[in-house]
């Protein structure tokens, strides 16, 4: 197994904007099979950093002709090299070595390129892999461990997950956008046992059948509890130190005389009373001994103090133990079976010999328990370290005791008592997004969501900022652990903000992104008004992704959104032209009303505005409000302005063009189009596209369609507002087949946000053909 990894993502956003092999229609021209490594997506002057430590190989200082412009390139261990592409500016030297993360210069779009981003080729000199030429590797599965791609902890249940609904690497499979259906057989009419949130990682078990691949999924991430009830520990041996306290009943499984600690932990308190003090936190998991009945909402309790996470408070424990209380014993421990936090030092395995002396030949004052919660009375001498003990917590105590050699005190400026144990608030966080810090794990550079369960659809309950420590309150579960954190350090739940629009800045969410991020949806009724029929079937779908037009009533909206809680919306600005010429001041004042009125229905929401429809079309405007793609976009972008200073905050896309050649008195040619368009297109937050194919025009032309826009917008987010098979002779089956392959082809298309399939309603018989309402075909694909 290699050694060599990556250890840092190389830019300032966590997402892809092209995989390894794709697109081969473009390379063939450099002799490459496909796109021969990563594109990352970084900003105009965003930052570069190398993905792991190494000694810079050569730099490419000026755009001087090269497929790459400037460049970067680093030699690894195991003849491992990294090449960083498309830069403005190289800020490192050939021969220099680098670190992990280390700033190596500055995102362009030099060389071969169109629109700033950072590609990454990998090679590894000496090696082949597959037909690749020039010893060019896969980098994907160096990248996605950076990605959330770990395995995750069981308990698991065994299922099978339908495989266009998923996306494979190193021997796992992530669901896509929307989730999956974990289902009892291979196929659509199997018992479903629950749905795996997009996102979630599984284990793959074996080879797929039919559409169905056999996976392992954390019940956790399903929602699913334990079915096996928590098996109580033995009682504390003699030698375990134990403590005495007060557990919240309410996080205690009961069992006899004992009792198993929840997940999250408790704090065990000094008295029955959520405002007494905490003396600590009870790891998750652990076994406790009742001491009587339940007082309040608190239970009495014995706990190990080997079961403590983080800074412990004994009641009997004086933090100033020089001169030593008549309950405290001062002496000498062994530095190495210690595990020292600030003023307290927990004694390891077998329990340790206190000694008179900071020498192994020194005078036994007794063993201090295992587990046992000591006082740190002064810096360290040679192998051993000054602690005071309870006497409690000590065994074989020599009588008389010898005289002990007294600890030099600390230095005037170290705090002479250690700081109440702090009040914290539970939660699960994302166990790759962690990094273990001694006795204390510490949230990674994008920070941490801490929510309310260990599933990636669960509610989040605060943010916890990069580098901010946090206490493991017990063991993961699927890809969350439970913690706890410091009430005076969390902060409250980050907005929900979409990644593609932002700017040099990391995402707001700390949350890996799904590879496999098309989200799946219905364009909704193409009248007015959404009928119970329809309700019906987008329940049936489960959509992750709903179109409406700003026609729909406020309440019909709602009503959608509160449906469906994980879902983004495009909300269409809709005007019928008519054959009028209406300029960019008549369409606001038409539309303003409607769209202010259907944000305001999805407020909270995720929503782009797709500004207008197929405006190469005559009869939405062509030939009467502008007479080309270069009079639409000054068109455009004059609503455009007046819009933004309407809505400011809200996102809006170049609508969807018309596919196809151009058709005397109906359509003009959607490239052409298009690019006399440009100016509208790079002012505008993203793209719609429109893509429709048939029994005698097939999908495969559809996509080539859609490569092409992605071809010439690289780096511009794409929803697909529209698409259909819009023609008979398809059988309805067949074409909710087609659909879920559209949407799994749209998965290796990173820009690609989301599909509307078009229509769920319609009263225009020239839709007919593409409705789902009373066709079944909601239950086809949503199931």
């Amino acid at each position: 197994m290699t050694a060599f990894k990556f250890e840092a993502w190389p830019t300032e956003i966590r997402e892809i904007n092209q995989y390894f092999g794709v697109n081969p229609q473009n390379y063939a021209g450099f002799g490459l099979p496909g796109h021969e490594g990563l594109d990352f997506r970084a900003p105009d002057g965003s930052k570069i950093f190398a993905v792991a430590a190494g000694v810079v190989a050569a730099v490419q200082p000026t755009d001087a002709g090269h497929p790459y412009g400037i460049y970067v390139r680093i030699n690894h261990i195991e003849n491992y090299q990294t090449t960083y592409g498309h830069l403005r500016q190289a800020m490192v030297q050939p021969g220099q070595p680098v670190t992990a993360g280390q700033l190596l210069g500055l995102a362009d779009n030099t060389g071969n390129s169109f629109g700033s981003h950072l590609h990454l080729t990998l090679k590894q000199l000496g090696a082949n892999y597959l037909n690749w030429p020039n010893n060019i590797h896969d980098p994907t599965p160096f990248v996605l461990p950076l990605l959330g791609w770990t395995a995750p902890a069981g308990p698991f249940v065994e299922g099978w997950a339908f495989t266009a609904g998923l996306t494979f690497g190193n021997g796992l499979a992530q669901a896509n956008a929307g989730g999956i259906n974990l289902r009892r057989s291979p196929n659509s009419s199997g018992q479903r046992i629950g749905l795996a949130p997009g996102g979630t990682i599984m284990l793959v078990k074996g080879a797929a059948s039919s559409d169905y691949t056999p996976v392992q999924v954390a019940r956790a991430a399903l929602g699913l509890a334990d079915p096996k009830p928590p098996t109580p520990a033995p009682l504390p041996l003699p030698t375990e130190a134990t403590a005495d306290g007060f557990g919240f009943a309410a996080y205690l499984t009961l069992s006899g005389s004992q009792a198993v600690v929840g997940a999250n932990g408790i704090n065990l308190r000094a008295q029955p009373s959520q405002t007494a003090t905490n003396i600590g936190l009870v790891r998750g998991g652990s076994t406790v001994t009742l001491r009587g009945d339940q007082q309040g909402d608190y239970r009495p309790v014995r706990v190990r103090q080997a079961d403590f996470v983080g800074p412990v408070s004994l009641p009997a424990l004086d933090p100033t133990p020089a001169p030593a209380p008549a309950s405290m014993l001062l002496g000498w421990a062994w530095t190495q079976n210690l595990t020292v936090t600030a003023r307290q030092a927990l004694v390891g395995a077998g329990g340790i010999n206190l000694r008179a002396a900071p020498d192994t030949a020194a005078a036994r004052l007794g063993l201090v328990k295992e587990g046992s919660v000591t006082t740190v009375a002064g810096p360290a001498r040679g192998a051993y370290t000054p602690v005071a003990a309870r006497r409690a917590d000590t065994l074989d105590i020599a009588n008389p005791l010898p005289a002990v050699t007294q600890p030099d005190p600390f230095p005037a400026t170290t705090p002479a008592q250690p700081a109440p144990v702090p009040e914290t608030t539970p939660g699960w966080v994302f166990t790759a997004g962690m990094a273990t810090k001694g006795s204390l794990v510490e949230a990674n550079a994008y920070g941490l969501n801490l929510r309310d369960a260990p599933r990636r659809d669960a509610k989040s309950i605060g943010f916890v900022p990069a580098g901010v420590s946090l206490l493991v309150a017990g063991p993961a579960q699927g890809e969350y652990t439970p913690v706890r954190i410091d009430d005076r350090l969390l902060q409250p739940p980050l907005p929900p903000t979409d990644p593609a629009t932002t700017a040099v800045a990391p995402p707001v969410s700390p949350d890996p992104p799904t590879l496999g991020n098309c989200r799946i949806g219905l364009h909704a009724s193409a009248d007015p008004n959404i009928s119970e029929a329809e309700f019906k079937e987008f329940a049936e779908l489960r959509p992750g992704i709903i179109k409406l037009l700003s026609f729909h009533s406020g309440e019909h909206i709602a009503r959608l959104a509160k449906a469906h809680t994980d879902a983004s919306f495009v909300l269409r600005a809709f005007l019928d032209f008519g054959g009028r010429n209406i300029t960019p001041a008549q369409f606001i004042t038409d539309t303003l009303p409607d769209v202010q009125r259907a944000l305001t229905a999805l407020a909270g929401r995720d929503v782009v505005v797709e500004l207008h429809n197929e405006p190469n079309l005559i009869n939405e405007g062509l030939g009467q409000s502008w007479a080309s793609g270069a009079a639409f976009a000054t068109w455009w972008l004059d609503l455009l302005n007046r819009y933004r200073q309407a809505l400011p905050g809200v996102r809006f896309i170049y609508p969807g063009l018309s596919p196809g050649p151009t058709v005397a008195r109906v359509r003009q040619d959607h490239i052409q189009f298009l690019e006399a368009s440009r100016p509208a297109i790079d002012q505008a937050d993203g793209l719609g596209v429109h893509l429709y194919w048939s029994a005698v025009a097939p999908m495969g032309m559809a996509l080539n369609v859609l490569d092409d826009y992605i071809t010439r917008v690289r780096f511009k987010p794409i929803w697909v507002t529209e698409a259909s098979n819009n023609k008979t002779g398809t059988p309805l089956d067949q074409k909710g087949q087609q659909y879920l392959q559209f949407w799994q082809q749209l998965q290796q298309r990173p820009t690609v946000q989301g599909v509307t399939f078009f229509v769920a309603s319609a009263s225009d018989a020239t839709f007919a053909e593409e409705v789902w309402v009373g066709r079944g075909l909601g239950r086809l694909v949503g199931k």
